[in-house]
């Protein structure tokens, strides 16, 4: 199993920020590089096992499937289907952990996988790409 995570620190407590990337699907909303998503299935907000759809630039249709919810820790886990984009076991989670010192907010998005050795560099560069994409834009988002 591989793992890859991704952080940042943004300049907004906690509570904002969550207010933002709480929302399952409001990610095409702040990441810079992906549309907004449809839902996929009759279960809206953060029901688990509400499925959100992204119709990528590459004509590649993702579905991802909300597993775990906890607003009071801030964070959500989703998956997607085996084989999309040759990822096994596709888990990831995005976290919003506040740093008190600062009023500001520690962002954590970490995925846990496999995959084919053939298939690792390509598939694991496309998946950190989308997740440092998506911190930067959400860092600058709140930048002061």
């Amino acid at each position: 199993m591989a793992v890859l995570t991704v952080s940042t620190v943004v300049e907004a407590p906690a509570e904002r920020v969550w207010e933002l990337v709480g929302d399952f699907h409001a990610l095409g909303d702040w990441h810079p590089h992906l549309p907004p998503s449809r839902l996929g299935n009759g279960l809206a907000g953060n029901a688990i096992g509400s499925v959100r759809v992204f119709e990528l630039p590459d004509g590649v249709v993702l579905h991802e499937t909300l597993l775990a919810y906890d607003d009071e820790a801030r964070s959500y886990t989703y998956s997607f289907p085996d084989g999309t984009f040759h990822f096994d076991g596709y888990r990831a989670t995005l976290r919003v952990t506040p740093v008190t010192e600062l009023a500001a907010s520690f962002v954590e998005w970490s995925v846990r996988y496999d995959i084919e050795a053939e298939h690792r560099k390509d598939s694991t560069e496309r998946v950190h790409g989308v997740f440092t994409t998506g911190l930067a834009g959400l860092r600058e988002r709140f930048a002061s």
